[in-house]
């Protein structure tokens, strides 16, 4: 079985490290230009699902982009039905995309319709339209879905470029899905199933990734140190520096945070593995996390274990059903945005779990899939709350007026407008083990720190 074949969703490994980190600002290289926000580390711990705290951090709403005013506001709507259509990467020339996120979307959908659709309306799902991972194809389909298709909202939307943006501003055209791009952030019509994951906001952090690190550790992280792995690029430079803040902020050392990963790829591991065990006072951290693709995170693994490495890994391109019998990342935890299909202790994704088993039996519960479900979930949830007055402008007023989403024991609460500008401080962690993930750490939540 081959490892490339089965993963789709790993380009958004930079973004989903940066949004976790709930941004920085800091482009100092190595730890020396992090500090850690003035939170004692025995007084941090992880918070339920819903209910985090901003940390009293408020974000400036007059910078939001776009209206929330519709020239044709009841565009796509009719007495019976709701037009729908998605825009994502499909294919890609890498190789790596979000296939299967329609398939998501589309299996929600159906449910919504046979239990009669909403407050009597059905969705009539056009599909997504494939941009290739292409800017000018991003752009000039974004085009069709506001100006020929007129759909009402574009969902899901997982595409790593946003050019899309100025159909849908001009149009006023809501969307919903994975916030891997930057058409998420600070737009008033742009919805992420876990809020904007590319914030360019610098006077906050969150604490996320410690808290899952103290999770793995068993909660005493007297002593432990981790290693950090970044992209040789600005976003992942970011994201790196954001993470180092985060794991200092529970009481973690951090004595490798470096960016060697060529862009053109990973050929040899020589050089970062000698560093990286060696880092920590001469020896090797406790655990080792690449913020890399999945290529490259399985490469590192591999060497790093060939070398004598004992100490724990932690990813966030490793979860996938398909991986169970690939044995390049056995015993790595993989950190997840929302519950895994895994979960048997929540309703909600065993409510997911069964919708795919009656309407695509045949289609992987991987990441792409249940972020397609779960961005398809967020808009009924809130088309719902409309009424039989189903209009663009309504919409839009509604989620941008303290508007809350959570889905128990699925999805984390998001809410909005907060959530154009940051990611929600919160995460789930699997391991995976021989044939099979376990859920050591289920989904929780930590909070935003002002820096």
């Amino acid at each position: 079985m081959r490892a490339s074949r089965l993963v789709t969703a790993v380009a958004f490994t930079a973004a989903l490290a940066t949004s976790l980190a709930a941004c920085g600002g800091d482009d100092s290289p190595g730890t020396g230009g992090s500090t850690a926000p003035t939170v004692a580390a025995a007084d941090v711990k992880a918070g339920p699902p819903s209910g985090w705290s901003d940390g009293g951090w408020s974000p400036n709403l007059s910078a939001l982009k776009c209206g929330q005013t519709a020239a044709e506001p009841t565009r796509g709507v009719t007495d019976t039905e709701i037009k729908i259509g998605g825009l994502g990467y499909l294919t890609s020339p890498t190789g790596s995309t979000m296939s299967g996120s329609d398939i998501g979307a589309k299996v929600r959908f159906q449910r919504a319709n046979d239990e009669g659709g909403v407050n009597g309306r059905k969705i009539n799902f056009i599909g997504m339209l494939d941009d290739g991972n292409d800017p000018a194809r991003n752009g000039s389909q974004g085009q069709v879905l506001a100006q020929q298709e007129k759909i009402f909202a574009a969902v899901p939307v997982m595409a790593s470029r946003a050019n899309y943006l100025d159909a849908f501003c001009a149009a006023t055209v809501p969307f919903f899905g994975w916030g891997f791009n930057t058409a998420f952030c600070g737009t008033s019509i742009g919805f992420g199933i876990t809020g904007c994951l590319l914030p360019t906001e610098k006077s906050v952090s969150s604490n996320t990734y410690g808290l899952m690190l103290k999770g793995i550790f068993g909660g005493d992280v007297t002593g432990k140190t981790t290693a950090l792995i970044g992209s040789d690029d600005d976003s992942a430079r970011t994201g790196l520096q954001s993470l180092v803040r985060q794991i200092k902020a529970v009481g973690i050392e951090v004595p490798y945070a470096e960016n060697p990963i060529p862009a053109a790829g990973l050929n040899d591991t020589t050089a970062i593995v000698n560093a990286v065990m060696t880092s920590d006072n001469g020896g090797p951290p406790d655990l080792i996390l690449p913020v890399t693709d999945f290529s490259t995170t399985t490469k590192l693994t591999q060497a790093f274990v060939a070398a004598g490495y004992e100490g724990e890994f932690l990813n966030a391109v490793g979860y996938d059903p398909r991986l169970t019998g690939f044995d390049g990342l056995v015993g790595s935890y993989t950190l997840l945005q929302w519950s895994p299909a895994e979960d048997a202790s929540s309703t909600a994704v065993q409510q997911l779990v069964a919708d795919f088993k009656k309407y695509a039996p045949e289609q992987a519960v991987s990441l792409p899939t249940m972020a397609g479900y779960w961005a398809a979930d967020m808009f009924l949830t809130a088309v719902e709350k409309l009424g039989r007055d189903v209009t663009v402008d309504r919409l839009l007023k509604l989620l941008n007026d303290d508007y809350s989403h959570y889905v128990e024991g699925a999805l984390p609460e998001t809410r909005y407008p907060l959530n154009h500008f940051i990611g929600a401080p919160c995460a789930s962690v699997v391991q995976l083990t021989k044939g099979a993930y376990t859920v050591p750490t289920k989904l929780s939540c930590g909070q935003l720190l002002k820096q």
